[in-house]
């Protein structure tokens, strides 16, 4: 993978253009932008092979984009699925339960108090979408001499009008970051992107919300744990709320989001936002033996069977009808950590799957 830093990113209408003085932000149309950056504000145009150009002023260190933030890189046993209200758990251990905001410079660092207090702020849409209906339906109720047409009219405008608030608002709760790592940074962080997009390629990724403890293993085909597993994602692409000049490594669990950014590592949790320092985060890869019971994945490895039902040598307990037969597969966990509190966990179906990725990490981690 070719690791390169944008020049500009777009938001809608908006474009956020990055340069060694600073961000620029400009809007408009093909043909017709007007913005401002570090060299004042400006107005620009053409069309075929004319072009034109205007400046506007001068932009003063109080009109520059607030958003505009500048980083310089610092030198077990069997497990298988939990049954629905399954009696036979007799003990239940969640994860993810740290709370972003509780991590140490979550409240002391700038950026991340302004995140966060941009994530939080009220969204007008919803208001502006509740008044403009109360009107339409005012307005229609006393229609009679109208035109047929106003009222489909009208509901076009107001439908246009809310999407533009809408609009602003998320405009409004956007973070921007503009990167220059130096050489040595780059190639750190190309690795951990490419880790990252091997890992994604595992057919059957998971995340593991709780881990349950069985009290009788004839009931759990053999399984002394049951995992609780939700949809999770590995990806390159932009945080919740931020725009970069690089795509990031992006793993979304069941509670948190990662964004690996290459200073630090970015953990989001519904409108929070806090930080994790490389240095902290242990990543952990181990296999895993899991039984199966869902559709087998393409890359899992199969290295035993087992019975849903089992009796005390292992065979199937024959008290019990349709007792299916399922596969034993070797897995593999990634477990990210930190000593605040941060426990993650991640199941993939490819044997040693995440090891590449859990090595990246590692090698950021004593580079920080």
């Amino acid at each position: 993978m070719g690791l390169s830093f944008a020049k500009s990113v777009k938001f809608g209408a908006v474009r956020f253009n990055f340069s060694g003085g600073g961000i620029g932000v400009s809007v408009g149309v093909p043909g017709l932008r007007i913005g401002t950056g570090p060299r004042g504000a400006y107005i620009r145009g053409g069309m075929g092979g004319f072009r034109y150009r205007k400046s506007l002023g001068t932009s003063s260190s109080a009109s520059r984009v607030p958003a505009q933030q500048r980083f310089t890189p610092p030198s077990s046993p069997g497990q298988g699925p939990i049954p629905s209200t399954d009696p036979n758990v007799v003990a239940t251990v969640e994860h993810e339960t740290k709370n972003v905001l509780e991590l140490a410079d979550a409240s002391g660092d700038d950026l991340l108090r302004s995140m966060n207090e941009q994530r939080n702020k009220t969204s007008l849409w919803p208001f502006v979408a509740a008044g403009l209906a109360l009107l339409l339906y005012i307005l229609n109720g006393n229609s009679a001499n109208w035109n047929a047409a106003v009222v489909p009219a009208l509901f076009t405008v107001f439908a246009a009008f809310t999407l533009w608030v809408r609009w602003r608002d998320n405009l409004g709760k956007l973070t921007v970051l503009f990167f220059e790592p130096d050489a040595e940074t780059s190639a750190l962080f190309e690795t951990l992107s490419s880790a990252v997009q091997d890992a994604s390629r595992t057919q059957k990724l998971r995340s593991v919300a709780n881990t349950s403890q069985y009290a009788d293993t004839k009931y759990s085909a053999g399984a002394t744990q049951g995992l609780k597993l939700v949809n999770a994602g590995f990806s390159l692409g932009q945080a919740p709320g931020i725009v970069a000049n690089i795509e990031v490594p992006i793993l979304t669990a069941s509670k948190t989001t990662l964004a690996f950014y290459p200073d630090r590592v970015l953990a989001f949790q519904g409108k929070s936002v806090g930080a994790i320092a490389y240095k902290d985060l242990q990543a952990i890869s181990v296999p895993s033996r899991f039984i199966e019971n869902e559709s087998l994945p393409s890359d899992a490895t199969v290295v035993d069977q087992t019975w849903q039902y089992v009796n005390k040598k292992g065979g199937p307990d024959k008290r019990f009808k349709n007792n299916r037969q399922l596969p034993v597969c070797q897995y593999n966990k990634l477990h990210l950590s930190t000593p605040s509190g941060i426990d993650i966990r991640f199941m993939g179906s490819r044997d040693r799957g995440f090891d590449t990725l859990a090595h990246a990490i590692g090698v950021v981690r004593n580079q920080r």
